[in-house]
């Protein structure tokens, strides 16, 4: 079972994954214009080009990819359109994917939660209780 923790996960060393869409612009960029996407965007300059052609490559503008990882930074998709709820099945393909990836690596992973702001805890908690203890999920709470 993960942890769950406040704060900022970019403060962390280890994997970190944000999570993402696949909507991308007419030159493959992908669109990261709020939460920790954003912040991803600022810390890593470059790399919304470098998922978008990875998108573009393996799924297409709007498709399903699930699970992205490179180097230190990942995405961990809950939806396809940036302007739409994030989606629970696909928020249980990628947690799928996330728990692969851990108890493989073994590594420590930080992921932001999932849905944020738009679902609600109740509906997502349960599933991320099948990541392993390596994966740490966190929430920023604004004081």
């Amino acid at each position: 079972m993960p942890t769950f923790r406040e704060g900022n996960l970019f403060n962390e060393s280890g994997f970190k994954f944000v999570t993402g869409n696949s909507f991308l612009t007419d030159n493959s960029k992908l669109v990261m214009v709020k939460g920790p996407e954003l912040e991803l965007r600022i810390l890593s300059p470059g790399i919304d080009q470098l998922f978008g052609e990875i998108i573009h490559d393996t799924c297409g503008h709007l498709g399903v990819y699930g699970l992205i990882i490179d180097n230190e930074y990942g995405l961990f998709q809950i939806r396809c359109d940036f302007r739409k709820e994030a989606d629970i099945e696909l928020i249980k393909f990628s947690t799928f994917l996330l728990t692969a990836e851990a108890r493989d690596t073994g590594s420590i992973i930080h992921l932001n939660y999932p849905g944020n702001g738009k679902s609600s805890i109740e509906n997502i908690r349960p599933l991320l209780n099948i990541l392993p203890n390596n994966v740490h999920v966190w929430e920023r709470k604004e004081h």
